[in-house]
This record gives structure tokens, C-alpha cells and sequence, in this order.
């Protein structure tokens, strides 16, 4: 017999389609979320802790830099080719002129600047050539994050997923299997490598995949009105995301680092469902919210919380009771991170039990109450993970971390209720 919570999920179509269509996503997902912790994996014990710290802490450089790059066009990208099919290939190419010309200067001034941003900001001389060889994979993480928006707009999901968290993780666990002894700026190098193939992949499944029917040109205009607020929110989002290992770069050494990055990693794995869902009902949002069809988009936006919180509690309660088991996987010197691991799936926990709120203020056009949203989360993250970093060393940056995700995601509850009038918490209805 099937639970009764599940029964009543599944007693209407719209409920199953919804079910149907996430579970696709859910499989596809849970590829990426392996691919994703198998890579976390093994770089960690190949590199070791010391090692594979510099990595990760170039790679969080890396992803908040590229998300700089992007200009908030991601989510553009992502509303217009999911609710506007004749002008998705004029919106993906003036996107990716864009992002191509931002994402190479970026790259630019971090390569030649890598020494002194080591040195300087990080305390961290041997984080230097690692950080030089990253650097250039701003670019390709660009495109390929544009493409796979690009691909998730057109319902592509599966193809997206790829693009967005299979291929470079798979190229980079076949490198490390092939090349034994690599060091993390040899790994770095073919990261970069890598996101520039997995980038000119994407946007040909793009070009495949692209709506065969009149198109139209989004205006210069329309597209910098709609990525403006936008550019700030993906910026801010990556500073709650990122900002306690940035600040725990600063403060602690490389195998503490480390160990915050590998809890990190684990605990986002909690998050896979509610990525599932949201490349379903993403495209959406856009389209119910276009057609006003208000109590339609209450409807899907309260089931798809009812279905993450059903598959995401039990993968956190996982992380909260079996830390030290999960953490020592990775190696007997990341064993110690088990506290943070609890710490981190706290605040992974809140974000799933608020649902997509942000996908719907976004795809709703209430673009700029998410940019609030994130200025304030953001900030925050960047006061709490300093101030507790160094108060707390690495549980202070654990903790603060934990705190931002939780106040962004119920900010973000506060404005979905405040514009579109319903709560996403009130999953008992």
C-alpha cells in the first residue's frame, strides 16, 4: 500500500503529469548528482586534503566569477525560450555574444592577477598556478550554463542535465583514472579544457533543438531590462553559496578548507530533487504566470513543494544521523568534517522545504524582489562568514553558510506570498 501523502499526490492527472515528468527529471538528475559526488570523490582522495583544498577554492572562484560573466542572461534565457519559443534563438545568441565577451575578460584579469589575488587575499602563494590554469574556464563554464538554460527552456531536460552537471564531471573522473598522478593545477588545466568542449556541445544540442517556427528579435532593450536585476541576483546567490569558503580561504588552512568544501558538496546533494522539479516547472511558471492563469500556478507550485519535501527529507536526515560515515568516504583526513556536513544540511534542509520560490518570482517577472532578495542574503553571507570565520574558524564559516541559505529561501517565501498571494509552506493544503 502506498502511503496516504503519496496517494493524495498522485489522485489527480495533473498530479501524475506533474509526477511523471519529475520523476524523468528526478532519473536524469540523480545521474548528475552521482556524477557530481563521484568527482568530489575522486579528486579528493587523489589530491588529498591539502591539494584538493586549492582546487575547490579555485573552483568556487571560478563559478562566482563566471557567474559575474553571465550578466544575469542565464535566467533570461531560460524565461523567454521557455515562454516565448520564436524569439529563444535570438535571446540565446545576443546572450552568448555577451557572455563570451565579459566571460574572456574576466578570464583575462584573473590568469595575469592569480599570483597577487594568492598571495594577497588568501594568504595562499601555492594556490597560484592553480588558480592560472582555472581561470580559464570562466568561458566555458559561461557557455556551457547558457546553453543548458537555453536547452531546459525548450523542455530539453535531460540534454541540460548533461550539459550542466554530467559531462565536465565525467571528463575529469576519466582524467584522473588515465593520468595517475596529477596535481591540482594539472586538474585545473583539464577542467578548463574541459568546460570549453562540454560548452560548444551544448550550444550545438541548442542549434538542434531549436524551435522550427517564425522568429522574432528580442530587443537590446527588453533583454538588459529583464538580465539586469537578474545579474545581481545570480551574483548574491553565488555569495551565499560560496562566501563561507572564500572567507574560510583567508582564515584556515588548506586541509580545513578542504573538508568545508567535501560538506558542502555532500549536503547540496540534497538539493538534486528540488533541481529535478525545478527543470520541469520552471518553463512552467513562465508560461501559467504569461496566460494569467494565477490558480494554476498555486496549484503547481504547491504540489512540486509537497513532491521535493517528500524525496529531499529523507536524504537529509541521512547527512544529520550518518555524518562521520559519509565524510570518511572521501578519506580518513575528512572525517573530521562531520559536524559541518550536519551543520550545512540544516540550512540544505530549509531550501527544500520552500520549494522553487525562486524560480517563481523569476519566471513571474518580479525579477527585482529577487534581486532584494539576494542583496540581503548575500550581504549577510559576507558579514556572517567573515565575522564567525574568524571567530569560529571552519564551524563559523559552516555555520554562516547555513544561516544565508535559509534566509534566502525564506525571503524569497515572503515576496512569493507578498506578489502572488499564496504561501509555498502551506503544504497541507
Amino acid at each position: 500500500m502506498l502511503p496516504s501523502k503519496l496517494r493524495n499526490i498522485l489522485a489527480s492527472a495533473d498530479n501524475r503529469d506533474l509526477l511523471l515528468s519529475s520523476a524523468f527529471a528526478f532519473v536524469i538528475r540523480v545521474f548528475g548528482a552521482i556524477s557530481g559526488f563521484a568527482a568530489t570523490f575522486f579528486i579528493a582522495r587523489h589530491l588529498g586534503a591539502s591539494e584538493s583544498g586549492y582546487y575547490f577554492l579555485a573552483f568556487s572562484i571560478v563559478t562566482v566569477i563566471s557567474a559575474f560573466s553571465n550578466a544575469g542572461l542565464e535566467n533570461t534565457v531560460l524565461r523567454f525560450t521557455g515562454s516565448a519559443p520564436d524569439l529563444a534563438v535570438n535571446t540565446v545568441l545576443k546572450s552568448l555574444l555577451l557572455i563570451l565577451a565579459l566571460s574572456s575578460f574576466s578570464a583575462l584579469v584573473l590568469y595575469f592577477g592569480a599570483p597577487y589575488f594568492s598571495a594577497v587575499f588568501f594568504s595562499k602563494p601555492e594556490l597560484a598556478p592553480v588558480l592560472k590554469f582555472m581561470s580559464l574556464g570562466v568561458i566555458g563554464l559561461s557557455t556551457l550554463t547558457i546553453s543548458a538554460m537555453a536547452l531546459q527552456g525548450l523542455r530539453r531536460v535531460s540534454a541540460s542535465i548533461f550539459v550542466l552537471n554530467i559531462a565536465v564531471n565525467l571528463l575529469l573522473i576519466l582524467s584522473l583514472y588515465v593520468f595517475v598522478e596529477m596535481s591540482a593545477a594539472e586538474l585545473a588545466k583539464t577542467y578548463a579544457v574541459s568546460s570549453f568542449v562540454v560548452g560548444a556541445v551544448g550550444f550545438g544540442l541548442f542549434y538542434v533543438f531549436r524551435p522550427r517556427i517564425a522568429k522574432l528579435a528580442i530587443s537590446w532593450r527588453e533583454l538588459f531590462a529583464s538580465c539586469g536585476p537578474l545579474w545581481i541576483v545570480v551574483i548574491m546567490s553565488q555569495m551565499v553559496q560560496w562566501s563561507g569558503q572564500f572567507m574560510a580561504g583567508a582564515y584556515v588552512s588548506s586541509e580545513a578548507l578542504a573538508q568545508l568544501a567535501v560538506a558542502q558538496r555532500t549536503a547540496m546533494l540534497s538539493s538534486f530533487i528540488l533541481i529535478a522539479v525545478n527543470l520541469v516547472v520552471a518553463p512552467r511558471f513562465a508560461k501559467l504566470y504569461r496566460d494569467n492563469d494565477m490558480a494554476q500556478l498555486e496549484r503547481l507550485a504547491i504540489k512540486s513543494v509537497k513532491l521535493i519535501s517528500l524525496f529531499a527529507l529523507p536524504v537529509i536526515g541521512v547527512m544529520l544521523v550518518f555524518p562521520s560515515f559519509l565524510m570518511s568516504l572521501f578519506g580518513s583526513e575528512f572525517k573530521e568534517g562531520a559536524a559541518l556536513l550536519q551543520i550545512l544540511a540544516v540550512g540544505q534542509f530549509i531550501n527544500a522545504m520552500t520549494g522553487s520560490v525562486g524560480f517563481l518570482l523569476m519566471m513571474s517577472g518580479h525579477e527585482r524582489d529577487m534581486r532584494n532578495v539576494t542583496l540581503i542574503s548575500g550581504s549577510l553571507a559576507l558579514l556572517l562568514t567573515w565575522f564567525l570565520t574568524a571567530q569560529f574558524n571552519i564551524v563559523g564559516a559552516a555555520i554562516g553558510t547555513a544561516i544565508a541559505v535559509a534566509t534566502q529561501n525564506l525571503l524569497a517565501v515572503y515576496f512569493v506570498k507578498k506578489r502572488l498571494g499564496f504561501n509555498t509552506l502551506a503544504i497541507w493544503r
